[in-house]
């Protein structure tokens, strides 16, 4: 009886630690309990791809717009593709692919990539900003913002890492080493002093649809009201019209159906350390439901993002909750959970516990007020006898004909569409009344965070197991079931404790190597805008017969540009550059279903003409005593018209 009882004790035993340590979070305000300013968005599915939340093995397949925190797995099956945005850094998985979030904060991203093909796209990476790949064989960090691939090869047991731009460094053990734009490297188990470096290849499909985003990233209008960090902009420009409206300044209003109101195509799940989150069905539903406000303007619903200047903070839902007049939200008598989108300079006041300064900065980088505004209203929500009750006569939205959203309770908790469990909206929650800022103090259920998959992906559960190669400890993300009583026992509201720093088996750490930064800082990667710096075009090479004598020679592939092969660094690596083979290139895809090649003829060059001599007799004669000097050069020049300079090679024009 006693061996049968050890292993439930033992369990028992780390899950109070882990509950006790959620808890202390709570009683404790010296610890730092603010939520990170960012999360990951799954902005894009191709194919089956699902998703695994933090601390449970439920695998479902509601992935798009749903916020990805840390501990969150991410897999796609054979022919499927997933895209990841975490400000503006873009991350791709290919066909049979394994991602999880190990660390995703305002400082940090470290990822845990152990199979399949992982590529990115880091525009900006400032001097205290971390983005770190782990895999089984080495540890990848991004030194310099640019465009990198990483393919896993099980088979062979081979790590290869390609830059097309910026630097990214790779350590294992006590080696490190760079892989620069316009290297791949291959890696092996037996150490990096085997790596096997050489000139990029041809790219392939996945190259190619890589490229295809990041030129609809760059092309995005969005970007001249808000910032690149602010996650989701670039899938505003497809659904939706810019203007700019006074006293407002610039808006953005979708191309939506009659009766539509924000918060309502979509459902609500339980993302830790958030709470309650809004996860919208639009595929441009994560931007304006997140950041910025809703207004009503002209009978139409119009987003304002707030201040461009500012990073914006994430938020899990800008909305205010309605009640019983007086008491709240009736969410333990009635059946009905009803709510509304805040308006213009509507303060938010989340329901998980933060820093007055966290509730400040939330506010003025998403709405046009002030600190001292900010203050003064959470002063005066202090004193009310509802914590989180709006002060004044109420919200603007929450008058607005058909802006209140109600839904079953059931709904609510089980993550069901809103649309499809919609509930009726009673009178006096349209009139001016009781509203409550923070969400409703109800405890999530296991199918708050996702529902179930009919059909769970077919990936191997040792897979995440595996261990890998890290640089920074990533924090343990307690069960589910854990952080559920945490909630229970806060009654209801959800636990923004800080996660625990714990040994996990999965983590191999290396040994502390001092990485360079050159040119860290927010400068985008790709000053040309191409997406890829015009370091490897994923196009279907030609034949050696039709690439001209000097590309024939270096070995690149043929765009009608010419490039060399990047210098090796002496002292830095042990295998030498290799120049590619002379081979002629695999078979590819039909060549009517291959991208054109824009033929370019070399450049011609000729010496540049001799000066022409002035004859004897036309020489200027010897100046006279006392004469004026002549004028300069300067001066005898007319000043340059409007129509003479050289236009600017601006690239964001």
């Amino acid at each position: 009886m006693k061996s049968e009882r050890s292993l439930p004790s033992r369990s028992l035993g780390i899950a109070a630690i882990l509950l006790a340590a959620l808890l202390a979070g709570v009683a404790s305000a010296q610890e730092d309990p603010d939520p990170p300013g960012r999360a990951a968005r799954i902005n894009l599915v191709l194919g089956a791809v699902s998703l695994q939340p933090a601390g449970t093995d439920v695998w479902t397949n509601e992935v798009l717009n749903r916020p990805l925190a840390t501990g969150d797995r991410l897999w796609s099956d054979r022919e499927a593709r997933a895209e990841v945005h975490v400000g503006s850094a873009a991350i791709r998985l290919g066909s049979e692919s394994g991602l999880e979030l190990l660390n995703v904060d305002d400082r940090t991203v470290q990822l845990k990539h152990n199979a399949g093909t992982l590529g990115l796209r880091v525009r900006a990476l400032g001097p205290d900003q971390t983005f770190e790949i782990d895999t089984p064989t080495a540890a990848l960090s991004v030194l310099s913002p640019g465009e990198f691939r990483i393919d896993i090869d099980d088979a062979a047991g081979i790590l290869r890492v390609t830059a097309l731009s910026g630097q990214i460094a790779v350590t294992s053990g006590s080696e490190a080493q760079t892989v620069r734009g316009g290297e791949q490297a291959e890696y092996s188990d037996q150490g990096l002093a085997q790596a096997d470096v050489h000139a990029l290849p041809p790219g392939d499909a996945f190259d190619q649809w890589a490229l295809e985003r990041d030129r609809r990233e760059d092309r995005a209008v969005a970007t001249r009201y808000v910032s690149r960090e602010l996650t989701g902009y670039e899938d505003l420009d497809d659904y939706g019209s810019w203007q700019v409206i006074d006293d407002y300044g610039p808006v953005w209003t979708p191309a939506v159906s009659v009766g539509w109101a924000p918060y309502r195509d979509g459902r609500w799940a339980w993302v830790a350390p958030w709470g309650w989150t809004w996860v919208d069905s639009a595929p441009w539903g994560f931007a304006p439901f997140h950041y910025g406000r809703w207004m009503s303007l002209g009978g139409r619903w119009c987003w304002a993002p707030g201040p461009r200047r500012s990073v914006p903070v994430y938020a899990p839902a800008l909305v205010g909750w309605v009640g019983r007049p007086g008491v709240g939200i009736a969410v333990g008598m009635g059946p009905s959970v009803g709510w509304f989108a805040l308006g213009w300079n509507e303060v938010y006041v989340p329901s998980y516990r933060v820093s007055s300064g966290y509730v400040r900065t939330i506010n003025v980088t998403n709405i046009h007020v002030t600190n001292e505004y900010v203050t003064r209203y959470v002063t005066n929500l202090s004193n009310r006898p509802v914590m989180g009750a709006a002060p004044g006569a109420g919200f603007r939205n929450q008058a607005v004909p058909g802006a209140v959203t109600a839904t079953t309770r059931g709904a609510f908790i089980g993550a069901e569409p809103v649309q499809q469990h919609r509930a009726e909206v009673p009178r006096e929650w349209l009139a001016a009344g009781a509203v409550v800022t923070a969400a409703p103090p109800i405890a999530p259920s296991l199918q708050s965070v996702g529902r179930r998959a009919p059909v769970p992906p077919s990936v191997d559960a040792s897979l995440w197991n595996r261990p890998v190669i890290a640089r920074g400890v990533p924090p343990v993300t307690p069960a589910f079931e854990t952080q559920r009583r945490a909630v229970i026992a806060n009654g209801g509201q959800p636990v923004a404790a800080p996660l625990l720093r714990a040994p996990r088996n999965d983590i191999v750490r290396a040994a502390p190597v001092v990485l360079p930064r050159p040119g860290a800082g927010a400068a985008p990667a790709s000053a040309s805008g191409g997406g890829y710096g015009g370091v490897r075009p994923p196009a279907e090479p030609r034949s050696a017969e039709q690439r001209p004598l000097e590309q024939r020679q270096s070995g690149y592939p043929a765009d009608g540009r010419l490039r060399r092969p990047p210098p090796a660094v002496q002292g830095e690596r042990i295998a030498p550059i290799r120049p590619p083979p002379q081979a002629v290139a695999p078979a590819r895809a039909p060549i009517e279903q291959r991208a054109p090649i824009e033929q370019r003829p070399a450049p011609t060059f000729r010496p540049p003409p001799e000066p022409r001599r002035a004859p004897e007799e036309a020489r200027p004669p010897p100046p006279r005593e006392n004469a004026p000097p002549p004028p300069s050069k300067a001066q005898a020049q007319p000043p340059p018209r409007a129509n003479d300079r050289a236009p600017r090679n601006d690239p964001h024009r």
